[in-house]
């Protein structure tokens, strides 16, 4: 059950989880009986299980607090963590047998959330959970637009090699662009994707936050985009 606590801490409030395992659609007495115990620990973490197909099963994680809030000392487990234990940077940790609950200040339901391209622009509150001042988050995006600018230009005669063209040309069509994937090895606050995809460049950005600094990883979760901790 401890990789399923590991899916509740990184699912948000109202997310789903897909699992496909020959053990949902057992024959045999041992595999239901393990299946049993799988299905009831997921009630336990207060997920609900939407449908089943064949050996797929569809989770819903709860984006309603009773479910934590009516838990009592005794109840099934997993426990809920202590209020010390940070759900938000337990990377390079062992895993704890025991679930957040909504102790993260991250604890919004994804109905409650703001729906794409709005989500790539936090608010003033959304960006105090994170430690961060707009006008410092303004200052950062518009410095990531310029950069965007710059790295295309000086870029374009390499990466437009069959479609030669002069820095400051418009871009041609696909399948001319011979740029993909992106890795910003020092993602921050994820400025650098979004001014990618504000320039209209079709590209998928992979955003690594350095163990070394301070952990924005979930800024840039929030804001829509993939990112992971590395120690380089």
């Amino acid at each position: 059950g401890i990789l399923l606590i590991e899916a509740d801490r990184l699912l948000k409030p109202g997310g789903y989880f897909v699992w496909t395992s020959p053990l949902t659609n057992a024959r045999n007495k041992d595999s239901q009986k393990r299946w049993k115990v799988i299905h009831d620990f997921t009630e336990n973490l207060c997920w609900e299980m939407l449908s089943q197909q064949d050996e797929t099963v569809v989770w819903k994680k709860t984006s309603k607090r009773k479910c934590y809030s009516s838990r009592k000392n005794g109840s099934p487990p997993p426990p809920l963590c202590s209020r010390g234990y940070d759900v938000e940077s337990p990377y390079y940790r062992e895993l704890q047998n025991c679930i957040g609950g909504t102790h993260s200040s991250r604890w919004i339901s994804i109905e409650e959330r703001a729906t794409w391209p709005s989500r790539d622009h936090p608010k003033k509150n959304e960006l105090a959970i994170h430690g961060l001042q707009p006008d410092e988050f303004a200052e950062d995006a518009e410095s990531w637009k310029t950069a965007v600018r710059n790295y295309w230009s000086l870029l374009s005669p390499l990466i437009f090699s069959d479609h030669p063209k002069r820095p400051g040309d418009e871009d041609p069509p696909p399948p001319y662009n011979m740029l993909r994937n992106v890795l910003d090895m020092n993602a921050h606050f994820g400025g650098f994707n979004s001014a990618l995809l504000q320039s209209g460049k079709s590209v998928w950005v992979m955003n690594v936050v350095p163990t070394s600094g301070l952990n924005y990883l979930p800024l840039i979760q929030d804001r829509g985009y993939v990112g992971v901790l590395h120690d380089w």
